[in-house]
């Protein structure tokens, strides 16, 4: 399923703002006002020409592991595709669907990858990144508060013309953290993202209304009469940006249909005063404003009952 936005949308680079990457980074208080109302907040410049470089390298190094280390990890079927799970780490390598990659060469295997998991522990790279005093962390710290705590990372891969949709969701809808504000998401551009190539549509301040419910489509999606995106944008990023945006802010990512490969690392961190909380207590927390559980775990307790 393909959503087409109901209005011109603009791609306007000045939706990307530039941070000086040697500046100390807590958000002043107009960027501050700014993520609160539309849920979200762009710049350029988050990772320097060397940390680019090094991440799109250690991305590579990972997937050419999966073929020229076959001692490491074990090529798994899931759904209508494969995934390589490391042997010793959490660690994982997803494929694009429909894509086999018995025989494929190490090159080969690249252009089809479609997501990495629990990566950071693979190269230096990513530690220096998530340095409790890096740029990352003190950016999120001015929005959640001190120490904040990384609960998720992923890296996330649109190849050159095959890259798939990711449908329009909440981050919230995935997780159980408790309160809902207390997430924040970091998704940095290892490439331009641009939106032919599959770059982060938002809807401006819909993080305001609250939980939407979700159902398994295509993917674990926002329920289609829940969203009205005739008021989504586009969010261009270039390469090294970055755009922090609230659990609950609705956003998709189109297919990539161009030549140009879509990669971007993406950190989910909670406020060190947040809890996770059992399926139970989530349920009623995120939940649509009758009390209909709205998350992706009760989309699929309810497909079982059906």
């Amino acid at each position: 399923m393909q959503h087409i936005l109901s209005n011109p949308v603009s791609t306007d680079e000045s939706l990307c703002v530039p941070i000086d990457i040697a500046s100390a980074a807590p958000l002043n208080d107009d960027q501050i006002k700014q993520f609160q109302e539309s849920g979200y907040i762009a710049f350029a410049n988050v990772l320097g020409p060397d940390e680019l470089a090094a991440s799109r390298e250690a991305l590579r190094d990972i997937a050419r592991s999966t073929i020229s280390s076959p001692e490491d990890y074990e090529a798994r079927k899931h759904g209508g595709g494969a995934y390589f799970q490391h042997r010793s780490s959490p660690l994982f390598v997803q494929i694009e669907p429909g894509h086999d990659p018995a025989g494929m060469s190490a090159d080969a295997l690249e252009d089809v990858v479609r997501k990495y998991m629990w990566f950071s522990g693979a190269a230096p790279i990513f530690s220096q990144l998530l340095a409790p005093q890096g740029l990352i962390a003190r950016i999120v710290s001015s929005i959640v508060g001190t120490d904040p705590i990384l609960f998720q990372e992923m890296a996330l891969v649109k190849p050159p013309w095959i890259g798939s949709e990711k449908p329009w969701h909440q981050d919230n809808a995935y997780f159980s953290v408790a309160p809902l504000d207390a997430v924040v998401g970091v998704w940095i551009a290892l490439d331009d993202a641009l939106p032919e190539n599959g770059c982060m549509h938002v809807l401006p301040g819909g993080h305001k209304g609250g939980p939407l419910r979700h159902y398994h489509g295509t993917d674990c999606e926002i329920v289609r009469d829940r969203l009205d995106t005739s008021g989504a944008v586009p969010v261009p990023v270039p390469a090294g940006g970055a755009l922090f945006f609230y659990g609950l802010l609705p956003h998709e990512t189109p297919p990539n249909r161009s030549a140009r490969r879509r990669r971007a690392l993406q950190f989910h961190y909670r406020a060190a005063t947040s809890q996770i909380v059992d399926e139970e207590l989530y349920n009623t927390i995120f939940a649509e404003s009758d009390g209909t559980p709205a998350s992706c775990r009760a989309a699929s307790a309810l497909r079982k009952v059906m």
